[in-house]
């Protein structure tokens, strides 16, 4: 066995009623005036108020940023930081999906950092001092953020994400609690549950992977597999809303550790440069980079392995003596399968075309992709041909 490391110092308050841990979980990190911070549609529906609510309960006295965009910028960041040290608080609450989570994450460690642009902190574990206190409340079961030690922010001069990579990164505490996504329609969360999955299978594959994100990948590929269906179609299932939460969250656990691969590669050019939502980018984009992979190679037999978790009954429908590469087409196949059928359901879209890429903006998205910080945890290198063959393929959904 390889030698490895796998950390994961979060604190996990998972089930019904979870947010009524909120203000004990403040009282023990010693925060008298956090900063919550979310957006204006969360507001809108009211879930934000959820959380001020139990603060307002207990006698939690907070300030508010509810001005957090889908794609955050290091304008934004920075506006955080300034806020947060002008009304004296002490702590941060995030409650939202990876974009509010993300910008938390970034305004804390430029308070860290004695106020300086998060910008200058760009990379792998520059960043060296701790972080206030950060309660991490997470809106949709996707990003995994709530555990990860990666942020992502938008550089909105150059067109592009910046991924900023650190343990000091990960907040202290997860509150998972399924009221907080109930309200999330069924479109969101087939994305952000397909972009969970994600997580979970180029953790499975990356070069970093090691036996125990491999365990927890395993069971997040699990746990959305079998939830997923049940919480687009009811969202108020209070049970498969849980369990994908926590699958997201064990996802994201592993890919924090083991790290991403192309799809997240891509999918970051894709957003910086055409500023295609993630959920929706790791949706389309992951059948295309398996398929592309089982086609060349990669990854023999490894998603073989991943296909009695991801789909049972067509693991048990293959013969006994089905190859390591029959069992990896069929892994290939399920993955477009699933993005048809939520197609059909609730019309995510499954082309690049439908979201209005041009296809004269694909060399660019590829060239970028080759730079991205997940493409140095793919197994091979990702050329400029091997990126265009599979943006094409996800531009108009060429024949499988």
């Amino acid at each position: 066995m390889n030698a490895f490391e796998f950390c994961c110092p979060t604190k996990i308050v998972c089930g019904a009623h979870a947010l009524d841990k909120l203000p004990d979980e403040l009282a023990d990190r010693g925060v008298a005036h956090p900063l919550v911070m979310t957006d204006a549609g969360l507001v809108k529906l009211g879930v934000a108020a959820k959380l001020t609510d139990v603060l307002d309960a207990a006698g939690v006295a907070y300030e508010v940023f509810d001005q957090v965009p889908p794609d955050s910028s290091m304008d934004v960041v920075n506006e955080v930081a300034r806020l947060y040290a002008e009304r004296g608080c002490d702590g941060f609450v995030a409650i939202g999906g990876g974009s509010v989570i993300d910008t938390t994450k970034g305004a804390a460690a430029s308070l860290a950092c004695e106020g300086v642009d998060f910008a200058t902190l760009q990379g792998s574990e520059i960043l060296h001092a701790d972080l206030p206190p950060l309660v991490a409340v997470p809106t949709t079961a996707g990003t995994g953020s709530e555990v990860t030690l990666v942020a992502v922010v938008a550089d909105t001069k150059k067109h592009a994400k910046l991924s900023f990579t650190s343990y000091k990164l990960v907040p202290h505490t997860a509150i998972l609690d399924p009221a907080l996504t109930a309200s999330l329609p069924p479109k969101l969360t087939a994305t952000t549950g397909m972009d969970a999955l994600t997580h979970a299978v180029e953790a499975y594959t990356s070069i970093q992977k090691n036996p125990v994100s491999d365990a927890f990948a395993v069971k997040a590929i699990e746990l959305i597999a079998a939830n997923l269906p049940t919480a687009c179609r009811d969202g108020a299932n209070v049970d498969a809303r849980t369990s994908l939460a926590l699958g997201s969250l064990m996802a994201g656990a592993a890919f924090s550790n083991a790290m991403v691969g192309i799809v997240h590669a891509l999918g970051h050019s894709l957003g910086g440069l055409c500023h295609i939502p993630h959920g929706q980018a790791m949706m389309m984009l992951l059948p295309h980079c398996v398929a592309f992979n089982v086609k060349r190679g990669i990854h023999k037999g490894l998603y073989g392995e991943l296909l009695p978790h991801l789909a049972p009954a067509r693991a048990a429908g293959l013969s006994p003596d089905a190859s390591g590469e029959e069992r990896d087409r069929a892994f290939s196949e399920h993955l477009f399968s699933l993005n048809d059928l939520y197609h059909e359901r609730y019309g995510v879209p499954l082309t690049l075309s439908e979201l209005g890429v041009a296809r004269d903006q694909l060399p660019a998205v590829a060239k970028q992709a080759r730079y991205d910080g997940a493409a140095l945890y793919n197994v091979t290198e990702i050329t400029l041909e091997d990126a265009l063959e599979i943006l094409d393929a996800a531009f108009g959904a060429s024949a499988r």
